[in-house]
């Protein structure tokens, strides 16, 4: 055999052992699929019901501080570093730069809670990056981590005209280790909480701190609470638009609100009894940024419980494209090619 023959085929045995490595989950009906989506092979994943409680874990615990409250996001101050671990800053590649463009709550070692609408910017998920621990978006921290996002599952009912159904989730190229700096949120699917104006919730984010102004490199945080929906969809206010799957939290008089910016980002809700936070809302939208009667409206993920379940405990129910089954699918044609030259 001649040594370009021997090179091909050592390439197409190189790249049928690589490819051997990995496989493309099943493609579920039903489903919005993951745009340009990666993945590599996981182990069998536990079905939703042997998923263990999710408060059997350490989620929604922030090691650096206890139960703080905080009170310019829109009308709050500057976050303590380490205050809200689990919090993500989800980037866009812009030329030699990343720009910040949503929040985002970081649910599980590999998966990211976001706002679907976020992907309008960029539904190609290896555009984006994920820079979860930080506090100060300017600078670097032997602590932050920024992770490459290799998937993007928006829910199958999101309407991008009126927001409905407006939840998505990021899943990242590797699984990111837990420190003082970076823990997950916990979701509220095991616990029973009647949201009201007692309890302790939170906004924090990168985004603008005033309606016409400009983000912010320094995470902001504000204390918020709920609004009723009888009043948040009064004539007064939404007029009855804020569908089921959504909510209002803030303040009627427009102290605190989100902004741009902060789309994405977690209501994060202090419950006592379990000593926990808990991801109670996604940031949505708003009428502009701390108006008077337009609180900051909230997708609910306690009502896509079976969705992100489903996403969460399966890895991705979609059928998934890996880079690394790209790249040696080309070793072996370009072994094939070279083949079929010297013969």
């Amino acid at each position: 055999m001649g040594s370009w023959a021997l090179r091909a085929a050592l390439l197409c045995l190189g790249g049928a052992l690589v490819c051997s490595q990995f496989h493309s989950l099943p493609h579920r009906d039903g489903l919005i699929p993951a745009r340009g989506q990666a993945t590599t092979q996981e182990p069998k994943a536990k079905t939703p019901e042997e998923e263990e409680p999710v408060t059997k874990g350490n989620c929604g615990i922030a090691p650096l501080k206890g139960a703080m409250e905080g009170s310019r996001i829109i009308g709050g101050t500057r976050a303590t570093i380490g205050a809200w671990p689990w919090l993500v800053s989800l980037q866009v590649q812009d030329g030699n730069f990343l720009v910040h463009i949503c929040g985002g709550a970081l649910v599980r070692d590999r998966w990211v809670l976001t706002a679907a609408h976020c992907t309008k910017e960029a539904s190609d998920p290896f555009k984006w990056r994920a820079v979860i621990g930080a506090n100060d978006l300017s600078q670097s921290s032997t602590y932050v981590r920024n992770i490459r996002v290799v998937a993007i599952v928006i829910q199958p009912d999101f309407i991008l005209e009126t927001f409905v159904n407006d939840i998505a989730l990021f899943r990242l190229r590797k699984a990111v280790r837990y420190n003082d700096y970076i823990q997950p949120i916990c979701l509220p699917f095991d616990v029973f909480q009647k949201l009201d104006q007692n309890t302790s919730c939170f906004i924090s984010g990168w985004g603008r701190t005033k309606e016409e102004g400009n983000g912010t490199n320094i995470l902001q945080e504000a204390k918020v609470h709920f609004i009723s929906r009888e009043i948040c969809n009064s004539k007064m206010s939404y007029g009855g638009v804020i569908p089921n799957t959504s909510f209002c939290a803030g303040h009627e008089n427009g102290t605190f609100d989100t902004c741009r910016g902060d789309s994405g980002g977690p209501l994060m809700c202090y419950l006592p009894e379990h000593k926990r936070y808990f991801v109670m809302g996604i940031t949505s939208y708003g009428h502009g940024c701390g108006r008077r009667h337009f609180p900051g409206v909230y997708s609910s993920p306690s009502f896509f419980k079976q969705w992100l379940t489903e996403h969460l405990s399966q890895g991705s129910t979609t059928r998934v494209f890996n880079m690394d089954m790209v790249r040696c699918q080309i070793l072996m044609a370009l072994g094939a090619i070279i083949l079929l030259g010297v013969t």
